[in-house]
C-alpha cells in the first residue's frame, strides 16, 4: 500500500477514535452537568406562563413523567387513540361517564380510604409484626377481599423501604396517609380524559383544580406530598414493582431539580388552600 495511502487511512482512524472519545465523554459530562437539570422536564409552545396552574397540573407529575406525558400542560400530546387506550386498559373507562365515575372516585376517597385505615390499624399493634396484626384484624375479610389481602401483604416493606430512602421520617409522615396518590392520579387522569376527547377543557380543568385544591389543604409542602404519594403507591403495588422504583426517581428529581415544577414554583400558598 502506498505510503500516502497509509497516512491517510491512520488518520481516519484516529480521528474516528478521537471523536467517539470525545462523544463518550461529551455524555459522562452531561449526565452530571446542569444541561441535564434543564432538559429533564422540557418546556412545550403550550406552557402557561402561569405559576398558579402550573402548579395545579404539578400534583399529578409524577404519573405524568412516568407515562411521558408533558406535565405542565392540560394536554397530554398523545393521540385520541393512544388516550383511549390508556383510560381503557389502566382505568377500565371507555366512554366519558366512567372516566367521570373514576376520577371522582379517586377526588372522594380513592385508595385513601383503605389504605389509611390500614396504615391507622397497623399503628395500634406490634411495628415488627404489622402483616400478622392486620391479617387478624382484618381475618373476616380476606377471603372474600383477595386486593385487601394484597395491600397488607404490601404494608411492611412499603414502610421500611420508603424508611430507607428518607421519605419516612417521623411519625407525622406516616399519619399524613395516602391521598395524594389519589389527587395526583384525579389530575392525570383528568387530563388522559380530555386528551381522549370525553372531558370538555372547562370540565376536566375543573377536576385539575379540585385535585389541586385538596392537595393544598391536606398537605403543606411538596416534600410532604411526595411521601404521601410514594406510600400509597408502594401499598398499592408494591416495592418490588420496576414501576415503583421508577416514580422514586422522578419523585427525587422533582424535589431536587430546580427546573421542575415543584422547585420552580413553590407549594400553594395559603389562599389557594383555603
Amino acid at each position: 500500500m502506498d505510503t500516502d495511502v497509509v497516512k491517510v487511512v491512520a488518520g481516519l482512524l484516529v480521528g474516528v477514535a478521537l471523536a467517539a472519545l470525545s462523544a463518550y465523554l461529551s455524555r459522562r459530562r452531561w449526565r452530571g452537568s446542569a444541561e441535564r437539570m434543564e432538559t429533564w422536564f422540557p418546556e412545550y409552545p403550550d406552557v402557561p406562563d402561569n405559576p398558579v396552574l402550573r402548579r395545579q397540573f404539578a400534583v399529578g407529575a409524577v404519573l405524568s413523567e412516568n407515562n411521558a406525558f408533558p406535565i405542565n400542560v392540560l394536554d397530554p400530546h398523545k393521540s385520541r387513540a393512544e388516550m383511549r387506550e390508556w383510560l381503557g386498559a389502566w382505568w377500565n373507562a371507555r366512554d366519558a361517564e366512567q372516566a367521570r365515575e373514576r376520577i371522582h372516585a379517586l377526588l372522594t376517597g380513592g385508595h385513601a380510604v383503605t389504605f389509611d385505615t390500614l396504615i391507622a390499624v397497623a399503628a395500634e399493634g406490634d411495628p415488627d409484626a404489622s402483616r400478622e396484626h392486620l391479617e387478624e384484624v382484618f381475618a373476616s375479610e380476606l377471603d372474600e377481599d383477595p386486593e385487601l389481602a394484597e395491600f397488607i401483604s404490601h404494608h411492611p416493606e412499603a414502610i421500611a423501604r420508603l424508611e430507607a430512602l428518607g421519605y419516612l421520617v417521623s411519625p407525622a409522615d406516616i399519619a399524613r396517609g395516602t391521598r395524594a396518590y389519589d389527587f395526583g392520579r384525579a389530575v392525570t387522569v383528568a387530563r388522559v380524559a380530555f386528551g381522549a376527547g370525553y372531558l370538555k377543557r372547562e370540565e376536566a380543568m375543573a377536576l385539575v383544580r379540585m385535585a389541586a385544591f385538596l392537595a393544598a389543604r391536606s398537605f403543606a409542602s411538596w416534600r410532604q406530598f411526595a411521601t404521601s404519594y410514594l406510600l400509597g403507591r408502594a401499598l398499592w403495588g408494591g416495592v418490588d414493582d420496576p414501576s415503583f422504583d421508577a416514580m422514586v426517581r422522578i419523585t427525587d428529581e422533582l424535589l431536587r431539580n430546580p427546573r421542575s415544577p415543584w422547585m420552580r414554583d413553590g407549594w400553594f400558598d395559603s389562599a389557594q388552600a383555603a
